[in-house]
């Protein structure tokens, strides 16, 4: 398999690495000159990796193409390159479809959309993809758990629910807060919640369980389990996630 990736940012680079560490099966990996730290940094892992003098030489080097462009210059990148139709590209660029893809591509290529995160370099995380793929499939489940769907409004509903990283974040951090005003160093605090953290989502993979038969099992009668999560369930905290990824999902669906 020759691969190739038209930009070279964060998720490049967690895709890159992981592959690399995870020891999948590649012939070559070409890597666009845009960022040429990154680049650079990628190709001295491994001589199969290189950087091309130009994004139509990643592309005249490659068989599988992924797109790894923000969508504000995507337009604009793609419409400088010639596809053939032996491409098979697979599209990271958020909130454009497949249809938007073919027709910046101009050509036969076989397009598929998927969406990895950072956490693919350590072969942990989802990455869904749409529709089913053989290629993007291999590749993705070498890298952690792939998620196919098969139309892009489920795609664009498992890409809102990607929003929710930073709040996620924000969630340990006013934990960690309260921990503080209790008396304790942040450090001592953050590594604690770190370990929690993972943890649990180690519960979640370990387990078959529904994410209610998960909260269930943390909780008996009468518990600060269940005391903590009954005060949120009544303030409606959990009820504002629904109603922020509702206002997310129109957002990448292009109806604001």
């Amino acid at each position: 398999m020759r691969l190739g990736f038209i930009g070279t940012g964060t998720i490049t680079q967690a895709v890159v690495t992981g592959l690399l560490r995870f020891d999948f099966p590649f012939d070559r990996i070409s890597l666009s000159p845009r960022n040429a730290e990154t680049a650079a940094a990628l190709a001295a892992l491994d001589r199969r990796v290189q950087v091309g003098k130009s994004n139509q030489e990643v592309l005249e080097a490659s068989d599988v193409v992924c797109l790894a462009v923000v969508p504000q210059i995507a337009a604009n990148v793609l419409s400088e390159l010639h596809f053939d139709s032996r491409h098979h590209v697979i599209s990271f660029i958020a909130g454009m479809s497949i249809d938007e893809v073919r027709r910046l591509v101009r050509a036969r290529s076989k397009v598929v959309r998927a969406i990895p995160l950072p956490a693919v370099a350590e072969g942990k995380g989802s990455t869904a993809i749409c529709p089913a793929d053989r290629v993007a499939t291999s590749l993705f489940s070498a890298l952690g758990q792939a998620v196919e769907v098969d139309d892009e409004a489920k795609f664009d509903a498992l890409s809102a629910v990607t929003a929710t990283m930073a709040s996620f974040y924000a969630v340990l951090e006013a934990q960690a807060s309260w921990l503080v005003r209790q008396g304790l160093d942040y450090d001592a605090a953050r590594s604690f919640l770190s370990g929690y953290a993972v943890g649990l989502a180690h519960d979640t993979t370990r387990s078959g369980k529904s994410f209610t038969g998960l909260i269930e099992h943390c909780m008996t009668p009468g518990g600060i389990n269940e005391q903590v999560h009954n005060e949120l369930s009544k303030r409606g905290t959990y009820a504002h996630f629904a109603e922020a990824l509702d206002r997310v999902l129109v957002r990448i669906q292009g109806r604001l």
